[in-house]
């Protein structure tokens, strides 16, 4: 399997009824910083580096949990990683761990050994990029025949709105669609997604704000701030700051195509 340089995707390998989403890796063009940015997620990956023939050395295993704000990652030239990304409200089931608990946090190596148990020993034991892509999506599989949902349905209708909506649902509403008290909304996804609901919907609104942004080029900053739910540019350059670390102006970051979105 011959890994591209920079972040692709697979999506189609799931269906969407899954707890996950997408499959994807990352390969380091050059040394330096790879900035990776909220998506309320949880990701299960590998990271392990790439000599000039497609060898693989050092593996790594890793769990990221959902983050409240961007964080720069040290790459050298061959840094690469493998991972799945879980859909919001199912990391913490097929992990078996509470989101919360790893809000901000990264689990390396005897960390993850000890949450995955024997589904660890296929992904420590792959040889090279190809048995270690087909292990990632077989333990990948079986985490997720094994979750039990943690959410009632009404709550997971609600997470599925917030994030068609593109975070623009106020919590209102969401309780509204999803019939049920905004109280117990708010603590049922708080512990499906372990951010408050009012975190998630602004990462989910920078998130969308910024692929309108990457498509169109001559959007205005009024109309991406208006389109993107915000109440005013001010409130969108302090997300982007607060989410991204750069200003919705820096056309050089939003065309960035290693990106992950």
């Amino acid at each position: 399997m011959y890994l591209p340089f920079g972040y692709q995707e697979f999506p189609a390998h799931w269906s969407p009824d899954q707890p996950i989403e997408a499959d994807w890796s990352y390969v380091a063009p050059q040394a330096g910083l790879h900035r990776v940015l909220p998506d309320g997620r949880i990701d299960l990956l590998t990271h392990f580096r790439l000599d000039e023939a497609g060898a693989m050395s050092d593996l790594q295993l890793i769990i990221a949990g959902p983050s409240t704000t961007f964080f720069d990652v040290p790459v050298q030239t061959g840094s690469a990683f493998l991972g799945v990304r879980f859909r919001a409200g199912w990391g913490g089931a097929c992990l078996g761990v509470e989101p919360a608990a790893i809000c901000d946090l990264t689990l390396v190596g005897g960390q993850v050994d000890a949450l995955l148990g024997a589904h660890a020993a296929p992904l420590n034991l792959a040889c090279n990029v190809i048995e270690l892509h087909a292990a990632l999506r077989d333990v990948s599989n079986a985490l997720a025949a094994r979750a039990q949902p943690v959410v009632s349905t009404q709550t997971q209708e609600a997470i599925d709105l917030l994030h068609v909506s593109g975070g623009r649902l106020h919590v209102a509403e969401l309780a509204r669609r999803a019939g049920t008290s905004e109280r117990s909304l708010r603590r049922a996804m708080q512990q499906a997604v372990g951010l408050p609901v009012k975190t998630l919907a602004s990462i989910l609104r920078f998130q969308r704000t910024v692929r309108l942004l990457r498509a169109d080029p001559a959007l205005s900053l009024t109309a991406a701030a208006e389109e993107g739910g915000y109440s005013d540019q001010a409130h969108m350059a302090r997300e982007f700051r607060r989410f991204g670390g750069f200003a919705p102006s820096d056309r050089n970051v939003l065309a960035h195509g290693d990106l992950p979105l």
